[in-house]
């Protein structure tokens, strides 16, 4: 809970992992499909890199504050103002732009990645209700999740609803638990639907006995632009990281949050990629629920990952929405023109969700570019730029080093793995995909 005007660290840790747990969980079994123990190894790299992160985000915001009091309290955009920040190092013409930029990115990443949040519900809630046999679409599901969506994004920043990355993290965390378990039970189950040859099954397993999991090693080096963009998505927290600590009450302790946050991130994250992979191989489902046999588990487990979304939705949408009530004008504290601002947000992601309702491709589009930006580019370079104006801070030759190791990594990853999203793009529309528009009253 927050402590006094502001987070603590164990609320701000909490925030962390609740935030960034769930979704990018949900795509790393098949991320890891055609790259196995180097898509694993992949994964940890990924984690040691997201502590640098914010650790590099939080020692930002410190150095603003310092330079800048007047951004101390209140500030709706410090992502942004990071940004600009280090940019007017240069000059203020590149501040501008490092905004500008900063600003775009945020916006699309975590705005698409509230679109991605309602395709998921939706296609939960049309699985839980066909198994007690309620024909619902999926596309009708997401008008009704929009405005059950409404009343709940109304807050103003992550201190007024802690509440709900407690309920984000505890259900992740008790639906990877269940996934792992009920998919180690059912590959030893000789009567189990990993031993049918049935079209329910998505990976067409072979017919009982003969089925053995199978695990390609990678065929080229493009087969890593997924898995890159992927594990990228799963760490997708790192546009909210500055927002997350202008709540606390010491910012200072941030830097601390975040490497616990990413400790917790890869406890959840590491075994359910590992035992889905090891157990399945490229039978491995594009989302790992859809890995599992169809009954009553798979459904529980679906409906605590539904509690997720529905608690990770408030705090994906806050942070942008901040930045545009700030443009807009529109008070800090709750009042009609939020309600209407936020309703009509909602209501925009509902049409784009319509016209573009696949999962794997919208994880790719934005894992390999914004989140890349964000997560991994963005960071080292901005922390670069203020350190090295700062004089009375010194930056280690080591830290220098890796700094620029993660912009250089970012910029080649990102090509390869946007690369792979378009390739899947394509690949969606050639299979007949169409949007929900064409069938929604069906």
């Amino acid at each position: 809970m927050a402590e006094g005007h502001g987070l603590g660290l164990f609320m701000a840790i909490i925030f962390l992992s609740g935030e960034m747990a769930g979704v990018g969980v949900l795509a790393l079994p098949s991320a890891m499909t055609n790259t196995g123990a180097a898509g694993l190894a992949l994964l940890v790299y990924f984690t040691i890199n997201a502590m640098f992160v914010g650790t590099r985000l939080g020692l930002c915001w410190v150095m603003v504050e310092e330079r800048f009091p007047e951004y101390a309290e209140n500030c709706r955009d410090p992502y942004m103002v990071i940004a600009e920040k280090a940019g007017s190092t240069f000059s203020p013409f590149w501040g501008n732009i490092f905004r500008k930029f900063t600003s775009g990115a945020v916006v699309f990443t975590l705005y698409g990645s509230c679109v991605l949040l309602l395709v998921l519900m939706s296609s939960f809630l049309e699985n839980i209700f066909n198994f007690w046999e309620v024909d619902i679409n999926k596309c009708i599901w997401m008008l009704i999740v929009a405005v059950i969506m409404m009343p709940l994004c109304c807050f103003g920043s992550p201190a007024d609803f802690w509440f709900v990355a407690v309920g984000a993290l505890i259900s992740t965390v008790t639906g990877c638990i269940i996934v792992m378990v009920k998919q180690g039970l059912d590959v030893g189950d000789e009567n189990s639907c990993y031993y049918k040859n049935t079209t329910e099954w998505p990976g067409q397993a072979s017919p009982y006995p003969g089925w053995e999991a199978n695990h390609p090693s990678p065929s080229s080096f493009t087969d890593f632009g997924k898995p890159f963009s992927s594990i990228l998505f799963a760490f997708a927290g790192a546009s909210t990281f500055p927002t997350i600590q202008a709540d606390m009450k010491d910012k200072t302790q941030f830097p601390k949050a975040a490497v616990a946050a990413m400790i917790v991130l890869f406890l959840i994250y590491m075994p359910t990629a590992a035992s889905t992979w090891g157990l399945l191989g490229d039978l491995a489902a594009g989302m790992c629920l859809d890995s599992l046999c169809d009954g009553p588990v798979k459904i529980a487990v679906e409906v605590l990952f539904l509690v997720h979304l529905i608690t990770a939705f408030p705090i994906l949408m806050n942070p942008p929405s901040q930045l545009f009530e700030n443009i807009l004008n529109i008070p800090t504290n709750f009042g009609w023109k939020r309600v209407a601002f936020r309703s009509f947000m909602i209501t925009l992601f509902l049409a784009i969700a319509l016209s573009v309702p696949f999962f794997g491709v919208i994880v790719d589009l934005i894992g390999s570019t914004t989140i890349t930006c964000l997560n991994f580019i963005f960071p080292p370079f901005f922390y670069m730029c203020l350190a090295d104006s700062d004089k009375t801070r010194k930056m280690s030759v080591w830290v220098r080093a890796y700094c620029w190791h993660m912009v250089i990594v970012g910029i080649f990853g990102m090509g390869l793995s946007f690369y792979k999203a378009i390739d899947s793009l394509i690949a969606e529309f050639q299979e007949g995909q169409v949007p929900c528009w064409v069938t929604l009253f069906e």
